[in-house]
């Protein structure tokens, strides 16, 4: 299986200039599944809800034609309103259907604090590609290891996580998702926004890692797409090493 990491900055507050970003990309990319970064539809700004009614326009709707045309699917992320309620999400799409994640820990910063922008989602999602089981995790959400852990346990084959990420925090990041791969024998696909966005310097790095924490591929810290092949034998190999679940003790009284 053929995966390509679509790392790059999504404009501010101008769905229709990301997707004729990604339909360029979409275009000159023969891959299974495409990934672009976290809120890449309306760039990662406050403001993003403003961007509502040209959102289904322009990715909900003509993009998802784009994406059925070529016969591949797409991971992206976007700002989805449900139950007038704004979340922060991953969503994969064939063209025709489409399946979505609501990001669970929303982050708070300095610069933008989500919290003030997204209700939180409340329970994790594994998209089903193919034969292929993906955890979706975005942003902030890796910093809890029991997502990936029940990932994990629902047994996964790898997870995308698709971010906004600055430089500030990019070595941090790395390291934990080093720890999350080997914490749970999976293998991870981190995708990042990369440029300048107000407040923010989004550091790039998109990368692929495998279940033992190697970094089998990894972009620049300017606009990259890189292309990989899925190592499905050592992701199959890699699940018959989590051995560490039937020795999760439940029997421990954490309430103390």
């Amino acid at each position: 299986m053929r995966i390509a990491i679509a790392q790059v900055r999504g404009q501010i507050d101008d769905p229709a200039a990301n997707v004729s970003k990604a339909k360029m990309i979409l275009n000159n990319t023969d891959v299974d599944l495409l990934i672009f970064p976290e809120l890449f539809a309306t760039g990662y700004d406050r403001k993003c809800s403003d961007q509502m009614k040209n959102l289904d326009a322009f990715f909900m709707n003509k993009f998802n034609v784009n994406v059925k045309n070529k016969g591949c699917s797409v991971i992206f992320g976007s700002p989805v309103e449900e139950n007038g309620k704004l979340y922060d999400c991953s969503i994969l799409t064939d063209g025709e259907n489409k399946q979505i994640y609501k990001k669970i820990h929303l982050d708070v910063n300095e610069i933008f604090s989500e919290k003030d922008v997204f209700a939180s989602g409340n329970e994790p999602k594994i998209f089903q590609f193919r034969d292929l089981k993906i955890g979706a995790v975005i942003g902030n959400d890796i910093m809890f290891n029991e997502l990936f852990r029940w990932y994990s346990s629902k047994d996964a084959d790898i997870v995308v996580c698709i971010s906004a990420v600055s430089k500030k925090n990019a070595d941090r990041y790395e390291k934990i998702l080093r720890a999350r791969c080997i914490d749970n024998s999976l293998d991870i696909v981190f995708v990042n926004m990369v440029g300048p966005d107000p407040g923010f310097n989004m550091a790039g790095g998109s990368m692929y890692l495998s279940s033992d924490g190697e970094i089998l591929e990894r972009c620049t810290d300017s606009s990259d797409v890189r292309i990989f092949k899925l190592n499905e034998e050592k992701i199959a190999q890699a699940k018959k090493n989590r051995t560490f679940l039937k020795e999760i003790r439940k029997d421990i009284n954490w309430n103390v």
